[in-house]
């Protein structure tokens, strides 16, 4: 049931109803929404309402205090630039994300610095888009008149120790009457759009061919580790060709379909491979001997070779092993 409007544009009234709050003593924001639903979410803004319940609760009980010669309140913006600093670079990456969407000035400002995840995963299906962000599960899944879009109560950010049911309990569904790869872009287009997003590890599962997807991945995107399974060998090295070369250290890349080692000459010739450290080939991919001088600038690879029949073959290996460490170990002096 609403407040007459009598009762919200009397101030008084409102004044009242805020110090039965306080001496409630509940918790401030608790507070104002017991208040909002009891004379309506229009009546007075939060920080009028938090002015009078801190003034009231100090025991200043004038209710026609004039405020009008008071200092103007201080913002989160007008703080000293050394305190804001020293706030944005504690926060975690969800908290980053909650204080640039505050304002236009606060997003330029949370801009200016990393903002870093420990992984983040997007898995896209037929009739599912699931993607992972340090943990927590988020999932767009198509039914009949629409899609199913389910997320977490609350954010862990941190390492969770939850059980599975204990997941399952911490997850909220709603339904939506979109498409569920464009309710899921609403989600995940802000994210890859976030200045200095960066990730230790980036899983990419894209097991569908659809325009909206194939632009995800802003070009010179820093992941140092990367797993990538396409739909296609092109697809594949698209994706690759978009991470940001040096910062990359090692990725294994995946497509389906056969796999054969003509689809890596192209792999062969990405910066991003050429600066990486390590790399995994999928083991059916059967390389010849001379193809191994590709890895030679690499710390660590793993790959299939052809099927190997004399033992001078096997010592070849070897050489060819070792000329390209010793070589590698030149090259850094």
């Amino acid at each position: 049931m609403e407040a007459p409007e009598f009762l919200k544009s009397n101030d008084h009234h409102l004044k009242f109803c805020i110090l039965y709050e306080v001496a409630l003593k509940k918790p401030i924001y608790d507070s104002y929404q017991t208040f909002c639903e009891a004379v309506g979410k229009d009546a007075m803004r939060y920080p009028d309402f938090e002015f009078w319940y801190h003034r009231f609760r100090l025991g200043k009980l004038d209710f026609d205090y004039d405020r009008s010669m008071d200092p103007a309140p201080k913002a989160l913006i007008d703080m000293p630039v050394k305190v804001m600093r020293k706030i944005t670079e504690n926060l975690n990456p969800f908290e980053q994300c909650y204080l640039r969407s505050m304002n236009h000035v606060m997003k330029n400002f949370t801009d200016s610095f990393p903002t870093v995840f420990e992984s983040i995963c997007v898995e896209a299906n037929d009739d599912l888009l699931r993607w992972q962000l340090n943990g927590n599960d988020f999932e767009c899944k198509e039914v009949d008149d629409g899609c199913t879009f389910t997320k977490p109560k609350c954010l862990n950010t941190k390492k969770s120790d939850e059980t599975i049911t204990q997941k399952y309990n911490n997850r909220v569904m709603k339904t939506y009457k979109e498409c569920y790869i464009k309710k899921s872009l609403e989600y995940l287009t802000p994210l890859f759009e976030i200045a200095k997003l960066q990730t230790n590890l980036l899983w990419l599962e894209m097991k569908i061919q659809t325009p909206e997807l194939d632009g995800l991945l802003p070009v010179g995107f820093n992941a140092k580790r990367a797993y990538i399974a396409a739909y296609n060998s092109d697809n594949a090295v698209q994706l690759l060709s978009t991470l940001k070369a040096g910062y990359l250290e090692s990725f294994k890349i995946d497509f389906n379909g056969p796999m054969e080692r003509e689809h890596f000459t192209i792999v062969f010739e990405t910066d991003q491979f050429k600066q990486a450290q390590t790399i995994e080939i999928r083991n059916d991919v059967g390389f010849n001997l001379e193809d191994l001088v590709n890895f030679e600038h690499l710390k660590q690879f793993i790959c299939g070779v052809k099927s190997i029949v004399e033992p001078e073959e096997i010592l070849q290996i070897r050489d060819n092993l070792v000329f390209a460490q010793r070589k590698a170990d030149q090259n850094a002096c």
